[in-house]
């Protein structure tokens, strides 16, 4: 299915940059975390390494917050170009299934 918008929602582009990168680096993070728990150094905080279950911690903590610190960068350097972009053409957007579409039984 495509859709074909002149303009996307700076709302509905916040939500998705945010879901996807709070779920991808909390899962890094967290494994950063395990990985701090057997001794690697993969958290720093304040130019000092956690680890053990002091790294876990940190872990925990540090993936939302980074999720949040890019989606809002990202999000203020995407609302611009798309926003110049609906100036000249319109926005196509492809979706592989949507939540409403019936099943085909065969």
């Amino acid at each position: 299915m495509e859709v074909i918008a002149k303009k996307i929602s700076k709302k509905s582009l916040f939500k998705i940059l945010f879901i996807g990168f709070t779920t991808g680096l909390t899962i890094f993070s967290l494994l950063c975390g395990i990985a701090a728990i057997f001794g690697a150094e993969t958290i720093q905080w304040n130019g000092i390494y956690r680890t053990g279950i002091e790294g876990l911690i940190y872990s925990i903590f540090m993936g939302p917050v980074l999720g949040i610190v890019f989606s809002c960068v990202i999000w203020l350097f995407i609302v611009p170009g798309l926003w110049i972009y609906s100036f000249f053409q319109p926005l196509k957007v492809s979706f592989k299934s949507t939540v409403n579409e019936h099943s085909k039984i065969v």
